[in-house]
């Protein structure tokens, strides 16, 4: 069990290390031999790739435009005489 776990976190490694630069092709290969027996790790890489995507997404999204301060002062007091009512 103790070589499977070290098998995994050579894996997880190369995962990672796989979206951020190349990898080499004896690595790529040890990868995929192992992807093909590990369904936790085939499942860690999915994850991973799915979020690399959301927060590259994320930090990609156009700036927001903010809101002006007499658009909030009108919500505020339209808010506070909903209140008071």
């Amino acid at each position: 069990m103790e070589n499977n776990n070290r098998d995994c976190k050579k894996a997880t490694f190369l995962i990672e290390k796989g979206m951020h630069t190349q990898l080499h092709p004896d690595e790529k290969i040890k990868l995929k031999l192992h992807l093909f027996s590990c369904s936790w790790c085939k499942t860690y890489q999915r994850q991973s790739k799915y979020i690399e995507t959301m927060v590259g997404n994320l930090f990609n999204q156009p700036k927001r435009e903010k809101l002006t301060d007499d658009f909030k002062n009108n919500l505020q007091s339209l808010i506070k005489e909903k209140l008071n009512k």
